[in-house]
């Protein structure tokens, strides 16, 4: 199954964009599933029709999901949800609802990935494109699955062993429940289910993600940060959607300045995203609702002709972010990681055991580092602005 991924900054036209490619990956005749990640969904108000958290049928060889997330996280941790709901109505007394108390920041929207994992299972569909949350969320969310990897690698065993060996005696001090072992068995299945699933997200020949912007500095300017961040966490960005053009004809009169800003605009986009595949879509004279106008709207972005024009389906770029090179002639290995306008006073590199931890500007991620520089000391690491080089020396 092909799996195309739109995020971009809020209220910049994703799930139309992302409604209108599953539109027309349906007319190529693909098995699609076009379906809403985000909590705020508009997914049915652009098919103008209702979605009920079920899979429904818009289109012929199309169908249409906004997730349920509060039911998706009873299936996926309802045992894990039980006990804290225990622990929070013991100590509190009554004094807060536990189940608002439940609703962690995060958690619930992760659901909605393992929906995705479970949809490659199934293996229905040829094609499924996903309306992500804005950014920050969508980048929150796909960077959850390495997060948990750590903490049941290096938290999780202890935790298990000290309730094995005190668990009773703690239970009876403090009134907190022992953890039973379907809690543990629920979070290390989850936490498996979501690690396989960050490996179908990294699959360049699998998996995309599109970046939706307007032609406004600021739009262009977080869609960058975006693509820097999606770098660093190894996910491969294909192609990039510049929405809400401004047409010739309406730049004329108190408006003829915003032409040359706009060009300046667009030249910019195409100088941060030098290898992606760039779809361009004029400010439309009405709303996009409805399939009649999702059908034009895909004719706009990948041509009228169905057969002749672009399949959104296809791999515009496998660009890595990731490659390793070595030096013949003192043997050190360096990583190479692809962190396009990251400035080196935004960067920090360090080695903890066998992984790397990397910072850059408010984000940091911790990873397991290949076998071949895992036990070497960190040589230091330089910039160019677009490379990090790192370097392993024994």
């Amino acid at each position: 199954m092909r799996i195309i991924l739109y995020t971009g900054k809020g209220g910049v036209g994703k799930t139309c964009i992302a409604a209108a490619t599953a539109v027309r990956a349906a007319a190529l005749g693909y098995r699609t599933l076009v379906m809403s990640t985000d909590q705020a969904h508009s997914l049915a108000d652009c098919f103008e029709r209702p979605l009920n958290g079920e899979i429904t049928a818009v289109a012929p060889g199309l169908d249409a999901l906004e997730v349920d997330m509060a039911r998706e996280s009873l299936r996926h941790y309802g045992k894990l949800k039980e006990y804290l709901r225990q622990i929070i109505s013991e100590k509190a007394q009554g004094g807060i609802a536990a189940e608002e108390a439940l609703l962690f920041p995060g958690l619930e929207e992760l659901s909605s990935l393992l929906r995705i994992l479970e949809l490659c299972e199934e293996d229905n569909y040829d094609v499924l494109v996903v309306d992500c949350a804005p950014t920050g969320e969508t980048l929150s969310l796909l960077r959850y699955p390495e997060q948990l990897a750590v903490l049941t690698d290096k938290v999780l065993p202890m935790l298990r062993s000290i309730t094995s060996a005190f668990g009773n005696l703690i239970s009876r001090a403090t009134t907190v429940p022992k953890p039973r072992d379907a809690v543990f068995t629920e979070l290390d299945l989850l936490v498996k289910r979501l690690c396989v699933l960050r490996t179908i997200l990294c699959d360049r020949k699998k998996t995309s993600l599109r970046i939706v912007m307007t032609p406004e500095r600021i739009v262009i300017d977080e869609a960058a940060r975006s693509y820097m961040w999606l770098c660093a966490f190894d996910f491969g960005v294909d192609a990039v959607f510049v929405n809400r053009i401004w047409p010739d004809e309406a730049l004329t009169g108190s408006f003829a300045p915003w032409r040359e800003v706009q060009e300046e605009r667009l030249l910019d986009i195409e100088g941060k995203f030098p290898h992606q595949k760039k779809f361009f879509l004029h400010l439309q004279s009405e709303e996009i609702r409805g399939l009649m106008m999702l059908e034009r709207i895909a004719g706009a972005l990948y041509g009228e002709d169905p057969a002749a024009g672009e399949d959104p389906a296809a791999i515009f770029c496998e660009e890595e972010a990731y490659t390793m090179e070595r030096d013949l002639g003192d043997g050190t290995w360096y990583l190479l990681i692809r962190l396009p306008g990251a400035d080196s006073s935004e960067i920090g590199v360090r080695k903890e055991e066998g992984d790397l931890i990397l910072t850059v500007r408010n984000e940091t991620r911790r990873m397991h580092l290949p076998d071949k520089v895992a036990n070497r000391t960190l040589a230091g690491w330089e910039t160019d602005g677009n490379v990090l080089r790192i370097g392993f020396t024994y």
